[in-house]
């Protein structure tokens, strides 16, 4: 990160609606607490500090052990205000903003850290909103320039009265980012709400349907041409995804298949549109996806082997011209046309034509019929 910056996680809480300590709860491979201490460490902030309360000779060795600065507010008793008194007190000298995340708020991806950096640094805003659906959520991000201001806050209007108070003294300083990320909007703090998180982490490596639309409107706008042909491969993919899944146990990821489709060309125009269009997934923190869109103009299906989402996808995109179902064969006899004065760009595309072959023959010999035939059917019935 260009400013220093810092990351303040409240865990000093009774967790009383939980029922048992919320940093110490099993999620993914790890803990909550680890989940958002690896999350600010991969984002490049090392100064993060773990305000502990209740349950500290529990929490302030599990916050140590993942790599934070454990940080005890024996006023924890009297509310939020208090933790945060404590961490900001706590910062180094060096450090220009904090983010200041609650530790039942344990699913926010990366990019959402790094989008509020880049404002951050930017804007030269003292507070940062991440918005998403026109709400704010966690974490904001806020400069210690305000911390004065904080200090002078009753501490009985808790976060929300904080950061109100910081936006009425200085309204020209603050901004609201939008986010392609709901789950600065998830409060894992019920035992209901810790079974939906689980559910949650187990597909945030891809966005959903509404995160993407935030992605390509205000993110990485899209032109309509790009979208309607998109939409087009996700409708295919889902519909071939759909297909495999009839015949096969466990079936393909039948989201992931949907979004990768309609992402799959955002990048487009940029030079290796299809590695951009990873690379930018990627740092916004969603890893499955990024690898189904950098991949979806070649094919490395092995024979022999099932295919899986990235071939799908592949393939979809194969069979759709603009915004029309095409066969294999007709689609890249367009691009044949177009480049025939270039024998080495037609090499290219016949090697991408073998690829796409290779995972049709992949996925008739699984389903046992015409994939254009029924994909056909299948679409003049909808």
């Amino acid at each position: 990160m260009a400013e220093k910056l810092a990351a303040i996680i409240l865990a000093a809480g009774f967790s009383s609606r939980m029922g048992s300590c919320k940093a110490l709860l099993p999620l993914g491979t790890s803990t909550v607490l680890e989940q958002e201490v690896e999350l600010f460490q991969g984002c490049g902030i090392s100064e993060i500090i773990v305000v502990t309360g209740h349950e500290a000779g529990r929490t302030a060795p599990a916050a140590r052990r993942a790599g934070a600065l454990a940080v005890h507010n024996p006023d924890f008793g009297l509310g939020m205000f208090s933790s945060i008194g404590a961490g900001a007190r706590a910062l180094s000298p060096e450090c220009k903003g904090f983010f200041l995340l609650p530790v039942d708020i344990p699913l926010i991806r990366k990019g959402t850290i790094t989008l509020l950096a880049r404002a951050f640094a930017e804007s030269g805003a003292h507070l940062i909103h991440p918005v998403y659906g026109g709400d704010r959520g966690h974490p904001p991000l806020i400069s210690t320039a305000l911390c004065e201001t904080i200090g002078q806050v009753e501490g009985s209007q808790g976060l929300r009265g904080i950061l109100a108070a910081v936006e009425a003294e200085s309204p020209g300083l603050v901004r609201d980012i939008p986010v392609p990320d709901a789950n600065i909007l998830f409060d894992m703090d019920t035992p209901k709400a810790y079974e939906e998180g689980r559910a949650r982490h187990a597909v945030r490596g891809y966005p959903s349907m509404g995160e993407c639309e935030v992605l390509i409107r205000d993110i990485y706008p899209m032109p309509g041409r790009g979208l309607a042909h998109g939409e087009k491969v996700a409708e295919l993919a889902v519909a071939i995804s759909d297909l495999i899944a009839a015949v096969r146990t466990p079936p393909p990821d039948r989201e992931l298949c949907r979004v990768c489709g309609w992402l799959h060309d955002m990048a487009k125009g940029a030079p290796g549109h299809e590695q951009e269009g990873g690379r930018r997934l990627m740092e916004l923190g969603f890893d499955r996806a990024a690898g189904i869109v950098a991949a979806h103009r070649e094919s490395s299906h092995t024979p022999g082997t099932l295919v899986s989402e990235k071939e799908i996808v592949f393939l979809a995109d194969k069979m759709v011209s603009g915004s029309s179902l095409v066969r294999i064969e007709e689609r890249f006899q367009q691009k044949l046309d177009l480049y025939a004065d270039n024998p080495a760009a037609c090499v290219a595309i016949r090697r991408r034509l073998s690829g796409a072959e290779a995972v049709l023959q992949a996925i008739e010999g699984e389903i046992g019929g015409s994939l254009f035939e029924l994909l056909r059917c299948r679409l003049a019935a909808v």
